[in-house]
């Protein structure tokens, strides 16, 4: 998105001071003989009236700076604002005053954050996003949702404490055999330890059991014969029975239905990992 410069008035109301030294109409620094209050960006006009208060519209002229050095006004753009670029004599009045440039410029700016209704405008972002999920994290009474971009869990709590590592999948169809990599895998943020695992379905594990595996890096988190269970006609499984609880800051974690007996099957089900 392009930008428009943001300019600054001097620290002090009614500023102004003198040119030290004489300028061409072409010199890009200016000296002055204060700086005092001055800020960068900004706009100075030159030879607005003369030593006796006298209007000089033939001679004065509109400029805008980007810097102050000591005492000049550094990287200055000449006859701006539709103004003419002048030579000015050493003791010129420079004033710092509201200008047309000054006032388009804020224009702009809010034209570009604000609607007509006086609301932020929707932020047109120049990520591309190709996938985005939300799982799960929780902290003491609540749930908060935390976006996995790009399969990436984004859950990071390591200068929180307790607040633990909670990914979660959300799965919502039916699955009646078995089926491996079902969904993007979840990176973990942080290392963390496993506590125990849930899951929750939505309708009854119909017909019966059904045995389903939780992996790290494709390898299954728990000892044989161990494996999450939800019961014919059960809804949840919960288990602190975990071989491996250790999980490393990169660690991809994954799930599958590693199978069913006849006739078994789920619909719309929660698998939460919960750390200490």
């Amino acid at each position: 998105m392009a930008t428009k410069t943001k300019y600054v008035a001097p620290t002090a109301n009614f500023w102004s001071t003198t040119l030290n030294g004489a300028i061409s109409d072409t010199a890009s620094t200016i000296t002055l003989n204060s700086v005092t209050n001055l800020q960068a960006p900004g706009y100075l006009v030159i030879n607005r009236e003369d030593g006796s208060g006298n209007a000089t519209p033939n001679a004065r002229e509109v400029v805008y700076f980007t810097g102050i050095s000591g005492s000049q006004a550094t990287g200055v753009t000449r006859g701006a604002d539709g103004s003419t670029a002048r030579s000015h004599s050493d003791g010129a009045l420079v004033e710092s005053t509201m200008t047309v440039g000054v006032w388009n410029s804020l224009v702009t700016v809010l034209d570009v954050a604000i609607d007509d209704n006086g609301y932020l405008k929707a932020i047109a972002s120049p990520v591309s996003i190709s996938r985005l999920e939300a799982p799960l994290a929780r902290i003491p009474s609540a749930l908060v949702s935390v976006a996995t971009v790009l399969g990436h869990l984004n859950a990071s709590g390591a200068s929180i404490t307790g607040f633990p590592l909670v990914p979660t999948f959300a799965f919502v169809g039916s699955l009646s055999g078995p089926t491996t990599f079902i969904q993007t895998p979840l990176v973990a943020p942080r290392a963390a330890t496993w506590s125990f695992v849930n899951l929750i379905t939505r309708t009854v594990a119909s017909g019966a059991s059904m045995f389903i595996d939780i992996n790290k890096n494709g390898t299954s988190i728990f000892e044989a014969g161990t494996r999450p269970v939800i019961a014919g006609a059960g809804t949840f499984y919960s288990s602190a029975s975990i071989l491996t609880r250790n999980i490393a800051r990169g660690d991809k974690i994954t799930w599958d239905l590693d199978g069913a007996t006849a006739g078994g099957h789920i619909t719309d089900f929660n698998i939460e990992l919960v750390s200490e």
